[in-house]
Formats: structure tokens, sequence, C-alpha cells
């Protein structure tokens, strides 16, 4: 593999754009794949090559990396008809940045390996916006010289780069960000409907909170956000969320492990989903709370494995699976 190898880019969303455009910006030699053109014309328009099918994408790279939504796009992209697994051969290095089930990266894995070539999972975390400085952090499974072999295009928009185990590692660790992740936005959002029931002064509130042991990453983003209803799409939306929970509860099923916070937190994100108000900000999760849109929403059944929780939320607002990160 050359010093500045073939890369071919597919995932190309609110994360993985600004991933595109900084490998671009490295000087590689950028192939895209989208099916929706549309897409991508940001990156064809400052050099990117698109192809037209996933297949051709891995065809044509030395590297293909992808920053798919979810677990069905991963299968659809990988192992579908055109797919990249079908057209990989020995030397080719696969990277994925999606967060999906461990077992599906083992897999897929076995898949490559088969055909000669590598495979990493390497989810990232920290948001579009350290996406567009350069600046995630990601953690890798696979093997020691695959990862290797990835971290200096990896070095193009992570500030940290960590080789976790082997393959499946990585998602299983970006799972457990994802379930903190999801605990701390409820629990920011229920602070933020008690804060808004008392009157405290939002701005007040916040200086106080985050000087001291109540401070999180999410209390920092969600006040006073929270507080700001907004139906507008972000790259962090409750839908989003709440799908990556799904693979939280697989996994933790698969180990006979009763999770005893998580659930209550996921009911929260389930019914505002449910709802219709997936693709809100994830600071939203607050409405759930909100009295004035009572008559609108449903609550769910209760039953006696969870704690109930208020499911107030707006009725209308756009769909969405983006992920949280």
């Amino acid at each position: 593999m050359s010093a500045l190898p073939r890369v071919g880019f597919v995932g190309a969303g609110v994360m993985g754009l600004p991933m595109a455009r900084r490998l671009l910006a490295a000087g590689h030699r950028l192939l895209v794949h989208a099916r929706t053109p549309a897409k991508v014309a940001a990156l064809t328009e400052a050099g990117a090559e698109l192809v037209e099918t996933p297949a051709q994408l891995a065809a044509d790279s030395d590297v293909i990396i992808g920053c798919l939504l979810d677990e069905k796009a991963v299968q659809e992209v990988y192992l579908g008809q055109d797919g990249i697994i079908a057209a990989v051969h020995a030397g080719h290095l696969l990277v994925e940045h999606g967060t999906f089930a461990p077992r599906v990266a083992r897999g897929l894995a076995e898949q490559a390996a088969d055909r000669g070539a590598g495979f990493v999972d390497a989810p990232v975390t920290g948001g579009p916006q350290r996406a567009h400085s350069g600046k995630l952090t990601c953690m890798a499974g696979g093997r020691t010289e695959h990862f290797e072999a990835a971290r200096p295009l990896l070095a193009a928009y992570c500030r940290e780069i960590i080789h976790v185990g082997p393959v499946g590692a990585g998602l299983e660790l970006k799972l457990v960000n994802q379930l903190l992740v999801s605990v701390h936005v409820a629990a920011a959002a229920e602070a933020a409907a008690l804060m808004d029931r008392l009157g405290l002064p939002v701005e007040l509130a916040k200086r106080v909170l985050m000087s001291g042991w109540a401070a999180s990453a999410m209390l920092d983003y969600c006040l006073p956000a929270a507080l700001t209803p907004s139906a507008a799409p972000t790259g962090a939306t409750i839908g989003g969320l709440s799908a990556v929970q799904d693979a939280v509860d697989e996994v933790s099923s698969a180990l006979d492990l009763p999770l005893r916070v998580f659930p209550a937190a996921r009911q929260i994100f389930t019914r505002l989903t449910d709802a219709g108000a997936g693709g809100r900000d994830i600071a939203q999760l607050a409405r759930a709370y909100d009295r004035e849109h009572s008559a609108h929403v449903p609550h769910a059944p209760h039953t006696s494995h969870a704690p109930h929780a208020p499911a107030h939320a707006p009725a209308h607002a756009p769909s969405s699976t983006v992920e949280a990160n």
C-alpha cells in the first residue's frame, strides 16, 4: 500500500461528510459512493470521484472507509447486490465507523478475511463539530496490523485513536458509550424539566451544576437547549440514539446482565420516537415532561419492569435516525 492510498468512502452523512472532506484536504485520492449523488456534491466539487456501486468503490480503492447509518445500511452496502465484500481482494482494508451490533462486525471480518482483506470496526465519538475540526475519538477493534494500517487515515479526522482489542471490541466500547450518553441525556432532560417548573435561572444554574460533581458533557450540551423547543433535525437526534439503544440491549441480554438504569432512560427515548419526535435534538428529551402537549401524545402502557415516565411531547417532528455520538 502506498503512503497515500486510494480511499473509497461511503456514508457521507452528518458525520461522514466532514471526515471525507478532511481526507481530501490531506491529499488522498477519494472515491465516493452515494445512492443520492446530490448528497456528495460538495465532495465531488472538491475533487472526489463518484462511483456507481459499493462494489466499484471497493474494486478501485486500496482502503474502503464507511460511516454508515445503522445495521441495515451496513448489511446492504457490504453484503447486498454489488456490495463491498464481493469485490475486495488480498491487501484490501475495510474500516467501518458506523455503530451496530458487534456480531455483525465479526461476520464481516470473517468474510473479508476469506478474500484476503482486513476489517476494522472503528466507531467514533465527539459529534459533527469535532468531526469538522478533526478532533474525534476513535475506538477500534481489529487485528493489530490492520489497525496500524488504518491509523494514518484515521488521523485526518481523529485526535485520539485507541485500539481496544479484536474485531467487535471497538463497537462494544461504543455501545457502553451510548449507554452512558442515553442515561446522561435522560438525566439532563429531567433536571431541565425540574428547573423549568421551579423557575430557576438557567444560565446561573448551569454555571453552578457544571462546577461540581453533577457536571457532564450532556448536561453542558442540554442546558439551556433543553428549554428551547426546536423541531430542526440535528446530528444528535432522539430517534438516532433510540435506534442504537437496540444494540446495547442485545449485548446486555446476550451476557445475561440485567441493566437497571438504562431501560428507564431508553423508555423515554422510545416513547418520544413513537410519538413522532424522533427527529428532534436529544436536548428536547426534556419535552417528555412538557404539560403543554399532554393532550397530543398517548402514554405507553406501564409495566412493572421499568419506572414510569411521562411521555408528553410534540406530536409532529421530522423523522430521523441520525446517530448521537
